[in-house]
C-alpha cells in the first residue's frame, strides 16, 4: 500500500479526533493541528516517512493563506477607519517589539533570535480573531472596527518583514553578494516596489478581463485562482527574482483585490487554504522539541504573561491617549493577545535561512498554544472579564472618552430607543419618523450611526450595553426599548440593564426584542417582554396569508412590486 496515503489517512485521522476534542474545550483549531503534529513528532507515537512531501505541502498553505492575506487588503479602509487604528497599530507592533525585545536579552537568548522571536510576538492572529467576533456579532462594533484597521497595519507590517527577508537568501543580492545589510535592505523593497507596480498594471488591465470572462464558470474560476496563486509564488521565487513563496502568494491575491470577484474566489479558495495551512501547523508541531521542554517552560511563561497582560495594556494606554473609553480599549486589547500565524511563518522562515534553531521555533510555538488557548477564552468573555475590572482600569480613561462623545448633549424623557438599526432597525426608523415621540438610534458600526447622524437623527454610535452608552441615551427614563439585535445573550444583558433601572426609576418602559427561533421567542416571553420579533415566524405567516388567497399569482406580483419600490426607495 502507499506510504504517503496511509500517512496521509493517519494524519488526518488524529487532526478530526483532536480537533474534536479541542473543540469541547471552545478553542481554535490552529492548536488541535499543533498537537497533531506533536504527537507524530516529538512524542513519537508515529513516525513521518514522507517528510519532504508534507513539508511542500505545508508550504502551499503558507502562500494560500499569503495569498487570501493580500486579496483582503484593502488600503482604502486605512483612510475609513483613520489615523487612529493605524497609529495604534504601528504603535503595538513597536513597543511589543521593544519590550519584548529587552526581555528576550534578559532570558539570555543570542542577539538574532531575538531580532527575530520580538516582533514575531508582535503579531495577532486574524484568522483567530475574525472568527471569534464574528461569532459574537461585533465585527461592526466600534471596537471591532479598531481592531480591523490595527489587524490591518500588522499585516502590512509583516509583509514588509518578510521581504526584508528575501535579502539573506542565497543570490538575491543580500548579505552573501558582500554589500550591508541596509543596502540589501533598500534593494530588496526596490525591486519588491517593480513587481508591485507590474501586478498593479496586471490588475488594472488584464485580470478583470479574465475574471469577469471566466466568472460564470464556478470551476474554471477555481482552477485559475489557484494557478495565478501559485504560479506568482513560483515566479518570484526564481534566483532571478529572488523573492520567497509567500510574497509571492501575497502579491497574487493583491492583484485580485479590486477584481470585483474577490469575495467569490476567496470563498472558493478558504476551503482548500484551510486544509493546506492545517498541514502547515501539523509539520510545524513535528519541529517541536520536548527534550528540552523544561529549558523552554520559563522562557515561555514568562513571554506568554507579556503577551497576555502587556499587549492588551499596551493597546488599552494608545486608545485612551486617543480618546477612547476603557471599555473600547479592553475589548480591542483582549482580540491581540495572541501570537498569530504570521509570528510562526516568521520565525520557520529564519530556521529555514539558519539563523534560528529549532529551539526558537520551538519556544514561539509553545508560546503560540498557550496564548491561543487563554485569549480565545478572553476574547468570549471579554464583557464579564471587564466588569470585574472595571473598578482598575477608569484611569485608562485618559481624555474622559473624548473620541466616543458625540451624545452628551442628548436629553430625553419618555422617549424610544431603537438598538440595532441596520437591517430590521432601517425598516422601523421611517415608521418612528413619522410619530411625534422623540427616539434615538444607538448602533455599534460606525458607519451606520454616521449615516442617521447625517440625516440629523439623534444617533449614538456604541453598544447598547455599554453603561457609558446607556447613560447618554437616557435608558431610566425611555418609554420604549426595541432591540433588533439578533444576539440572544446580548439582549439578555440589555434586559438586566432594564430591570436595574426599573429598580431606580419604578417605571418599566415596554419592550420590543428580537429573537432567532421559537426557543428564544418563547424564554423573552417568560422574562415579560411585551412582544418578540421572530422575521422568521412573521415572514411565514405573511407568506401563508398571501398564498392562501384566491388569486395567489397575483398577490405574488403585487407584492414583487411593493418589494422592488422599497427597494429602490432604500437606495436612494
Amino acid at each position: 500500500m502507499n506510504h504517503l496515503f496511509v500517512e496521509f489517512s493517519i494524519i488526518l485521522i488524529l487532526a478530526g479526533l483532536v480537533s474534536f476534542l479541542v473543540s469541547l474545550l471552545k478553542q481554535p483549531s490552529i492548536i488541535a493541528y499543533i498537537i497533531t503534529g506533536l504527537v507524530v513528532g516529538p512524542l513519537g507515537y508515529y513516525q513521518l516517512q514522507q517528510t519532504e512531501v508534507f513539508s511542500a505541502l505545508s508550504q502551499i498553505g503558507i502562500t494560500l493563506l499569503l495569498f487570501m492575506v493580500g486579496m483582503q487588503l484593502d488600503i482604502s479602509q486605512l483612510k475609513k477607519l483613520g489615523r487612529t487604528a493605524l497609529l495604534v497599530g504601528f504603535g503595538q507592533i513597536v513597543f511589543t517589539t521593544i519590550i519584548g525585545f529587552i526581555i528576550l536579552r534578559a532570558l539570555g537568548l543570542p542577539l538574532l533570535s531575538c531580532w527575530y522571536i520580538a516582533p514575531a510576538l508582535t503579531f495577532s492572529s486574524t484568522i483567530i480573531v475574525v472568527k471569534l467576533l464574528g461569532e459574537k456579532r461585533d465585527l461592526q462594533s466600534l471596537y471591532g472596527k479598531l481592531v480591523v484597521g490595527i489587524f490591518l497595519t500588522q499585516d502590512i507590517v509583516a509583509i514588509l518583514i518578510l521581504i526584508s527577508l528575501s535579502t539573506f537568501s542565497q543570490g538575491s543580492g543580500g548579505i552573501y553578494s558582500g554589500l550591508p545589510l541596509w543596502q540589501s535592505i533598500i534593494m530588496a523593497l526596490v525591486r519588491a516596489l517593480i513587481l508591485i507596480l507590474v501586478i498593479w498594471w496586471l490588475a488594472v488591465k488584464a485580470l478583470p478581463r479574465i475574471v469577469k470572462a471566466i466568472g460564470h464558470n464556478d470551476e474554471l474560476m477555481l482552477v485559475f485562482s489557484l494557478a495565478w496563486a501559485l504560479g506568482v509564488a513560483t515566479f518570484v521565487s526564481l534566483p532571478l527574482v529572488g523573492f520567497s513563496l509567500e510574497i509571492g502568494g501575497f502579491l497574487a491575491g493583491l492583484a485580485l483585490a479590486r477584481s470585483g470577484m474577490h469575495y467569490e474566489i476567496g470563498g472558493k479558495i478558504k476551503p482548500i487554504r484551510d486544509f493546506f495551512i492545517m498541514i502547515f501547523f501539523i509539520v510545524l508541531g513535528t519541529g517541536l522539541t520536548v527534550n528540552n521542554f523544561s529549558a523552554l517552560a520559563r522562557p515561555a511563561i514568562i513571554l506568554s504573561a507579556f503577551i497576555l497582560v502587556g499587549n492588551p495594556l499596551i493597546v488599552m494606554l494608545l486608545l485612551g491617549f486617543f480618546g477612547y473609553k476603557p471599555r473600547t480599549g479592553f475589548f480591542a486589547g483582549v482580540t491581540v493577545a495572541q501570537v498569530s500565524e504570521f509570528g510562526l511563518i516568521l520565525v520557520a522562515s529564519g530556521l529555514a535561512l539558519g539563523h534560528l534553531k529549532q529551539s526558537d521555533v520551538s519556544l514561539v510555538t509553545l508560546i503560540a498554544i498557550i496564548t491561543i488557548a487563554i485569549s480565545s477564552y478572553m476574547i468570549k468573555y471579554a464583557a464579564g472579564i471587564y466588569d470585574l475590572l472595571k473598578p482598575l482600569l477608569g484611569w485608562l480613561d485618559l481624555k474622559k472618552g473624548e473620541a466616543e462623545k458625540g451624545w452628551e448633549s442628548i436629553v430625553l424623557k419618555n422617549h424610544i430607543i431603537l438598538a440595532g438599526a441596520n437591517r430590521l432597525g432601517h425598516h422601523l426608523i421611517a415608521v418612528l419618523q413619522k410619530q411625534k415621540t422623540p427616539f434615538v438610534v444607538v448602533d455599534f458600526d460606525p458607519l451606520v450611526a454616521e449615516k442617521y447622524k447625517e440625516q440629523g437623527l439623534m444617533t449614538v454610535c456604541g453598544d447598547i450595553n455599554d453603561e457609558f452608552v446607556q447613560e447618554a441615551v437616557c435608558l431610566s427614563k425611555a418609554k420604549m426599548v426595541i432591540s433588533t439585535i439578533p444576539d440572544f445573550n446580548d439582549n439578555l444583558a440589555l434586559l438586566h440593564s432594564i430591570h436595574r433601572s426599573v429598580v431606580q426609576t419604578k417605571a418599566r418602559p415596554k419592550l420590543i426584542f428580537t429573537a432567532q427561533d421559537e426557543r428564544e421567542t418563547a424564554l423573552f416571553y417568560e422574562r415579560g417582554i411585551d412582544y418578540v420579533i421572530s422575521p422568521h415566524f412573521m415572514g411565514g405567516v405573511h407568506l401563508a396569508k398571501i398564498l392562501s388567497g384566491r388569486d395567489a399569482a397575483f398577490g405574488l406580483k403585487k407584492l414583487r412590486e411593493n418589494h422592488l419600490e422599497m427597494l429602490l426607495n432604500h437606495s436612494h
